[in-house]
């Protein structure tokens, strides 16, 4: 599978492992997308998370909590992209103490991205109850957002697609 093959880009691709997601990793760097690998092993709590993401994703200023963290990966005006970006996750595993709380971050970044009309594909090797649980969740509330007589047009849940 390709990077063009993805028929639903702005959305999160749950049980991406082995060779789909090496090949992926190798036809997001032909289209010159920028590839982040993160891996969640490890992480204990909300603060290593954020420092982690801080890090992974080189913030140009520090920041504290998950809200700053959704308002930077959804800008990252400092790399100077426009061919897009590919997130891969590893390590989201069912009794992650944090796999829950990033997971469900991610409707609300693609979402931004979706709007700039920039290609945000994410990854994540596992899948499960959990992951999907978090998802849901998210999803809603960006179906509520989108309902809102304010919300910008577009706004609303991202597609989730589960791998065999």
């Amino acid at each position: 599978m390709k990077i063009d093959d993805i028929s639903k880009k702005y959305a999160v691709h749950l049980g991406v492992t082995g060779s789909l997601r090496d090949r992926l990793k190798a036809d997001a760097h032909l289209h010159g997308m920028m590839v982040f690998e993160l891996d969640l092993s490890g992480l204990s709590d909300e603060t290593a998370l954020c420092a982690y993401l801080e890090a992974k994703f080189r913030y140009p200023y520090r920041t504290v909590g998950l809200d700053a963290a959704i308002d930077l990966i959804s800008d990252l005006e400092w790399f100077g992209n426009r061919k897009g970006y590919l997130v891969i996750v590893r390590g989201a595993t069912e009794t992650s103490p944090i796999a829950g709380d990033f997971i469900s971050m991610f409707p609300n970044i693609l979402d931004r991205w979706r709007t700039q009309d920039v290609p945000f594909v994410i990854v994540v090797e596992e899948k499960g109850e959990r992951l999907l649980a978090a998802l849901a969740g998210a999803n809603e509330f960006m179906e509520r957002a989108g309902r809102l007589p304010w919300a910008q047009p577009g706004i609303g849940p991202v597609d989730v697609v589960v791998h065999p």
